[in-house]
């Protein structure tokens, strides 16, 4: 793997300077990549990937409750609603193998498959009452379950706090995969 150490990227805060630490594949699996805290993204149609204290959910079985709560949702892989917006500078999750899914024409979401890992890469914000956010992660976990190991999750940091309620939900510290929130 080449490591990339990108100084624009990189700030200063009141404990010292934070690096952003970029890297390119080079014989790593994507396996690999995303076990050890990788998070992946296009810049210029070329695979990056990024060192961040990641998140990811081990695929087991969901409740009979959330399955209930999925079934109220009309839920398709395409939309005509205009107004869903994907965000602007997002377009780093437009290229390689991906999947959109749509909530009741309100809620949209996309799925990022690298080799044999699946990642959730982005979703919408919806002012709506129905949760379609957690609701999106139980979708994936049933529409997933039994074809992969783990739904990684990208970053996990203080406005992201939330995903620590998920089922199974474990980040990267550093240094391995942990549930410890100490």
């Amino acid at each position: 793997m080449k490591l990339i150490f990108d100084h624009s990227k990189s700030i200063f805060n009141e404990e010292g300077p934070l690096i952003y630490l970029d890297a390119e594949r080079e014989d790593e699996s994507a396996k690999y990549m995303l076990e050890n805290g990788w998070v992946p993204y296009y810049e210029n149609n070329e695979e990056c990937w990024y060192q961040t204290k990641s998140s990811r959910l081990k695929i087991e079985n969901i409740s009979i409750r959330r399955k209930k709560e999925l079934e109220k949702i009309k839920i398709t892989s395409f939309t005509n609603n205009n107004l869903i917006k994907k965000p602007i500078g997002l377009e780093w999750y437009s290229y390689g193998n991906f999947e959109d899914f749509y909530f009741d024409d309100i809620f949209w979401g996309r799925v990022l498959f690298i080799e044999d890992q699946v990642v959730y890469t982005i979703m919408n914000k919806t002012n709506d009452k129905k949760s379609y956010g957690t609701l999106s992660y139980y979708y994936l976990l049933e529409k997933f379950f039994g074809k992969y190991e783990f739904l990684y999750i990208t970053d996990y940091f203080s406005q992201f706090e939330y995903k620590k309620n998920l089922p199974n939900f474990q980040f990267w510290n550093g240094k391995g995969w942990s549930k410890d929130f100490n």
